[in-house]
């Protein structure tokens, strides 16, 4: 079977939001042996929109849409459907009901706009968005499949998974599906592909790489029977991976390099504080969101316009200035274990972390050229908290 992703709204043609949805998506399907041949964004225009399903609807299997599910005038994707497909959207009791009852558990009264997110059409069945008001169609007609989801991507995962993903894996043939993710720091994405060039290429499980920020993931889809066999294809693989690379493995699925960090210093009781230049606060955000922040979170030092100073002297950037800023940042927020961000080198780019305890201290780099001064922010909060985690695991500080 082959599928094709639309992307629906004029926030993505015009850059405003970056679709991450069509990715998710595809990933998704990769492990039901569907095959993604087309993505596209459209603009909320209802001859568009139309004229982009009924062009789905000739050359693809299955047609997956996010977005333009909300209640106003400039949501369509349920009206292009409806157009595509020729058949008239009327308001379904059960959905009406629901939805009434999820404004009224938010002591609201549910305006009558909201009312179209309760239609179906004949040949679809409703897709339940727990997170949400706006429930997805799932369309079968003339062995085709249209399947709309919400856009926000909280909704769409939490849909994906519990409803849409499982009854792809029934359509296919390929059963159900399990994922697993190993997530690692210290390598690179060429390195990894030649250490673990043997488990590539195989269609169950399926291992894929992927680069981001905070270091390469290897993702593992597994299919069988059930989700306890496809769980089981995936063992030997993970297995052999954490035999090759197992030192350079920090987290899984979920994991995030910042609650990972929380977890370790949690365990030896120990507390962190931060001063933060190129990363301008994004390091504390990082930390400050986790929901066990107050058993290890000193608070950060975030400093505004001109040099940042030691003592009475300005902090070079250099591995000497970071480890003096991480000294300062422990003594000042009386913290166990400190941490440093240091201004971005406007010669060549270079910004230190430095990482300071009572069992030792350590330095990290990361070289930044501040071409975008949100991307730096981001990019070196980041860096540090992955170069955190390395640290504390290997027993550095």
């Amino acid at each position: 079977m082959n599928a094709e992703i639309l992307a629906v709204g004029h926030e993505l043609l015009m850059g405003e939001i970056v679709d991450t949805n069509s990715s998710y998506i595809a990933q998704q399907l990769s492990g039901t042996g569907i095959t993604v041949q087309w993505m596209s964004h459209i603009g909320d225009n209802i001859d568009h929109l139309s004229n982009a399903f009924k062009r789905g609807l000739e050359r693809s299997d299955v047609v997956i849409s996010t977005g333009g599910l909300g209640p106003t005038s400039d949501d369509l994707t349920r009206e292009a459907v409806s157009n595509a497909v020729g058949e008239a959207m009327k308001v379904d009791p059960d959905i009406l009901s629901w939805l009434e009852g999820v404004f009224a558990r938010r002591g609201m009264e549910m305006p009558p706009t909201n009312i179209k997110q309760a239609t179906l059409i004949p040949s679809a069945t409703s897709i339940p968005n727990p997170n949400g008001t706006a429930p997805g169609w799932w369309v079968e007609k003339d062995g085709k499949h249209i399947v709309i989801m919400p856009g926000p991507p909280r909704e769409l995962k939490e849909v994906w998974e519990a409803t849409v993903g499982p009854k792809f894996g029934e359509i296919s043939g390929s059963g159900v599906t399990a994922t697993r993710t190993l997530k690692t720091h210290g390598l690179s994405e060429g390195g990894i592909d030649e250490i673990l060039s043997d488990l590539f290429g195989q269609d169950n499980p399926y291992l894929g790489i992927y680069a981001h920020a905070e270091g390469i993931h290897l993702r593992m889809i597994g299919r069988g029977p059930d989700q306890k066999a496809a769980e089981k294809i995936i063992e030997p693989v993970e297995a052999e991976i954490r035999r090759l690379i197992g030192d350079s493995i920090w987290g899984t699925d979920d994991d995030t390099p910042a609650g990972r960090a929380a977890s370790i210093l949690i365990d030896r009781k120990q507390t962190l504080a931060v001063v933060e230049g190129a990363s301008s606060g994004a390091l504390a955000s990082m930390l400050h969101v986790l929901p066990e922040r107050e058993a290890f979170f000193r608070g950060a030092l975030v400093p505004g316009s001109g040099p940042i100073h030691a003592g009475h002297e300005p902090a070079t950037i250099n591995p000497d200035g970071a480890l003096t800023l991480a000294h300062i940042a422990r003594k000042t927020l009386s913290a166990d274990v400190g941490v440093s961000v240091t201004p971005v080198n406007l010669d060549d780019g270079n910004v230190y972390i430095g990482m300071a305890s009572d069992s030792g201290t350590h330095v990290a780099q990361g070289r930044f050229p501040r071409r975008n001064p949100q991307w730096v922010i981001q990019r070196s909060a980041t860096t540090a908290i992955v170069q955190l985690l390395a640290a504390l695991s290997t027993d550095q500080i």
